[in-house]
């Protein structure tokens, strides 16, 4: 059996604080607060942060179910941010795929497509990108 960690992360500072902390000692955020008056979407956005893949991870998937375009920037960020996550950036890919067809997708694509490091990344992104392009109209050919 895997052993119990003696500590949580703030959800604010993620900073190690004891298990039955009601603040962060680190930075003041009283955490049943920032629970309970911080609206989800908010709160997995800066889950994107945590210093723990599988936090981040959650958050990921979480947010490509909700599918809000108003998180397509953060989830962005995220996979440029943690570029050496191969995994964590296809999994940002499929929730950037859940998302409704807007000029943020089109542009997050193009920016993972052509300045991501991973091939993989920047592979998926470009094919997700073409698809999303809108098709020539018959006046336009």
């Amino acid at each position: 059996m895997g052993e119990r960690s003696s500590f949580q992360y703030c959800t604010w500072c993620f900073a190690e604080i004891p298990l039955d902390a009601k603040v962060c000692p680190d930075c003041g955020t009283n955490l049943d607060d920032y629970a309970r008056h911080t609206p989800y979407a908010d709160r997995l956005i800066h889950a994107l942060r945590h210093p723990l893949s599988e936090t981040r991870m959650g958050a990921i998937i979480a947010l490509g179910k909700q599918a809000q375009p108003n998180t397509i920037g953060a989830l962005t960020e995220c996979a440029m941010d943690n570029r050496g996550d191969v995994i964590e950036s296809l999994e940002i890919l499929h929730s950037l795929a859940q998302m409704p067809a807007c000029p943020a997708l089109k542009q997050a694509l193009q920016h993972l497509a052509q300045n991501h490091p991973a091939h993989a990344v920047r592979v998926k992104a470009t094919e997700m990108a073409q698809k999303s392009a809108p098709l020539p109209t018959a006046r336009s050919r």
